[in-house]
């Protein structure tokens, strides 16, 4: 890092560049090009195998992107500024892959009021999708901390200098009460207060990191009139931000977005606005960490904190596996739409016809012809259309097994759905099931079927609030789409 900063006991913001070499060590060069060529070949690779349908890359090619992605960051910040992404202690980026799913299951209890966003075709069985979401969510700390490091090993900002800002206590007391208000707004009304928690984590714990260490607070930095470290964390946020949301787009496993007002102009899934959120997203995440640290249950890279006592770090593991149990069975009713589908998808089909005959695979099934399935399995060809628009009802947009539910109010094909009302459907689909259905996610299908056989675009609609079923028509607390 910077002499200067070095010197007042400065830290980098994703504390992975301090936990390398100091200036002047050698620089393992060869291992950092050998990170970047084996992260990028994977991630070549992977993409390779998703865009064709592959699995498991098809479905968590998430998963794969991202964790090739950071072994190329890391080789990255190995050949800058005499770096290496070399850990002192494996068990700091082990806590930090920990606790950066405990952060964002944060965030996914918040959605569980707020209904912004939700998830499609995730691994059918539980045993292998709740592995692979919390790994996924394991990326977020390193991903954003590491992107701040890069910037931070080439200088960003460094020279940037900002009128000092005076803390007091009655602006700390007052960040507080404003980190409050910005959680309990979009609680009460989700609909127009939710990019309120975007910084919230920030104005309620950042004062307490100052009081605490003044060389992990952002805070302290702007005292001095440094900003280096928080506009870092900002672009470093933004960019990793775009990287999600590429890597979201193609896979079947991902997630889609329903928030209010903001559901038609996207840029990949995420509304243009959406953006928007990632970098003060990125500042949350750093925030989050340095509390940890200090609190002694996260192990910081730099072994400048001391750990908690065995009994206060075993008391927050525990507490973090049940926070997480917790979130996980609010996210299996609430936020998970749909798993990826099997031909049971399909009603009234012969899984095991059709298996022997090649499909097997109800994605497979939903890109053949109905001439080819009739001569291969030996069905009627009207019989083997019928099939075949049904997989193909399945297959979009996430739809899943929700395609059961279609077809018991009569929609059983693409077309078919695209000539529905949005929220007609969705009553109907309440009334017929007794589920919980969202109208937003029937509008998202609805969209999807009348792009696919290029019918004009849905009028826009408004709804009572994000992502909720009409406050006209039934609901239960049972898991719907």
């Amino acid at each position: 890092m910077p002499e200067l900063a070095r010197q007042r006991g400065y830290q980098g913001g994703g504390e992975l560049a301090a936990g390398g070499y100091a200036r002047g060590h050698a620089r393992p060069r060869g291992k950092g090009w050998a990170a970047i060529a084996v992260g990028a070949g994977l991630l070549a690779g992977s993409t390779l195998l998703m865009l064709k349908g592959v699995e498991p890359f098809a479905t968590s090619f998430y998963l794969f992107a991202w964790y090739s992605t950071l072994l190329a960051l890391y080789g990255a910040l190995a050949l800058s500024a005499g770096r290496s992404p070399r850990l002192r202690r494996p068990t700091s980026l082990l806590t930090m892959l920990a606790w950066s799913s405990v952060l964002w299951l944060f965030f996914e209890l918040l959605n569980l009021r707020l209904r912004n966003w939700y998830y499609v075709f995730v691994p059918a069985d539980p045993w292998l999708r709740w592995p692979s979401i919390v790994l996924s969510f394991a990326t977020v700390l390193p991903a954003v901390f590491g992107a701040e490091a890069l910037l931070e090993a080439q200088g960003a900002f460094e020279r940037k200098r900002w009128r000092p800002l005076r803390v007091t206590p009655a602006k700390l007391r007052n960040m507080r009460v404003i980190g409050a208000l910005m959680l309990v707004l979009p609680m009460l009304w989700p609909r127009y207060f939710f990019p309120l928690v975007w910084g919230t984590t920030t104005f309620m714990l950042e004062p307490a990191v100052y009081r605490r260490d003044r060389s992990r607070s952002l805070l302290a930095d702007l005292e001095e009139g440094r900003p280096a470290r928080l506009l870092r964390l900002l672009a470093g946020g933004a960019a990793i931000g775009f990287l999600w949301e590429l890597f979201n787009i193609a896979a079947r496993g991902k997630w889609i977005y329903t928030v209010p007002f903001f559901e038609e102009a996207k840029i990949f899934e995420m509304p243009v606005l959406g953006f928007l959120g990632f970098p003060p997203f990125a500042v949350d995440c750093f925030v989050v960490w340095q509390l940890l640290v200090l609190a002694g249950v996260a192990v910081p890279l730099d072994g400048r904190a001391r750990p908690a006592r065995l009994r206060r770090r075993l008391g927050f593991a525990l507490a973090a596996t049940l926070f997480t149990v917790g979130v996980a069975v609010g996210m299996e009713r609430r936020t998970i739409s749909s798993v990826r589908p099997g031909l049971d998808a399909v009603v009234g089909a012969p899984a095991a016809r059709l298996a022997a005959a090649g499909y097997g695979d109800v994605f497979v099934l939903a890109q053949a012809s109905a001439s080819d399935v009739a001569g291969r399995t030996g069905a009627d060809v009207v019989l083997a259309a019928q099939w075949v628009d049904e997989a193909r009802l399945a297959t979009l947009r996430g739809i899943g097994a929700n395609a059961r539910q279609l077809a018991a109010v009569g929609v059983r094909s693409v077309p078919a759905l695209a000539e529905q009302d949005p929220a007609l459907l969705a009553r109907r689909l309440r009334a017929t099931t007794g589920a919980e259905v969202l109208d937003s996610r029937v509008r998202v299908w609805v969209r999807a079927a009348r792009r696919r056989i290029g019918a004009p675009p849905l009028q826009a609609e408004t709804t009572t609030s994000p992502g909720s079923p009409s406050s006209s028509s039934p609901t239960t607390a049972a898991s719907g789409v």
